[in-house]
Parts: structure tokens; C-alpha cells; sequence
């Protein structure tokens, strides 16, 4: 069963943000980041929980290219709600919207 991958306002909000400050530097860093990402995607469609245990309950996170994709499953949905680098202060435990 393939699951449907959202990813909330927030989330693509960040993803965006991401890409944008990447291609400042390097397209082909930012394509490899969105590639990177998309196959994540895939990924979390067909095996939901593979990611980690998040720190909050319910969540659960993945390592995309140095960032930390937080998600959740949401009925028949996997959401994910949260994209950071994985240096950040906030990364390994963003709050949930």
C-alpha cells in the first residue's frame, strides 16, 4: 500500500527557503537537495515508518542530505511538518503546528 506524502505549509515553506539559499551558491546543490528529497518521498510513501522515532510522540524523523525531515503518519497520509539542517539548535526537535 503507497501512502500519500503532504508536507504541511510550514514544511514547504522551509523546503523552499532551503533550495532558494542552496542555488545562491550552487544549482546543482540545490537540484541534489529537491532529488534527494523527492526520493525521500518515495520512500516514506511505501515504508512509512522508516524513519526514527521523533522526540514527540507520534512523530517520527528522517536524514535527507544533512536535514532532518520530521514527519508524522495522519490516517492513510504521512505529513511532513518540519525540514532543518541538521546543525541547527531547533532541528532534532521542532513543535508540531
Amino acid at each position: 500500500m503507497n501512502f500519500r506524502v503532504l508536507r504541511s505549509r510550514r514544511a514547504a515553506a522551509e523546503i523552499e527557503e532551503i533550495a532558494a539559499y542552496l542555488a545562491e551558491y550552487s544549482l546543482p546543490a540545490a537540484q541534489r537537495f529537491l532529488d534527494a528529497l523527492k526520493t525521500a518521498q518515495r520512500q516514506l510513501g511505501e515504508f512509512p515508518d522508516s524513519g526514527a522515532p521523533g522526540l514527540l510522540p507520534g512523530t517520527r524523523r528522517l536524514i535527507v542530505a544533512g536535514y532532518i525531515v520530521s514527519y508524522r503518519r495522519r490516517g492513510a497520509d504521512v505529513e511532513i511538518f518540519a525540514v532543518r539542517h541538521a546543525r541547527r539548535k531547533d532541528a532534532r526537535g521542532p513543535t508540531l503546528e
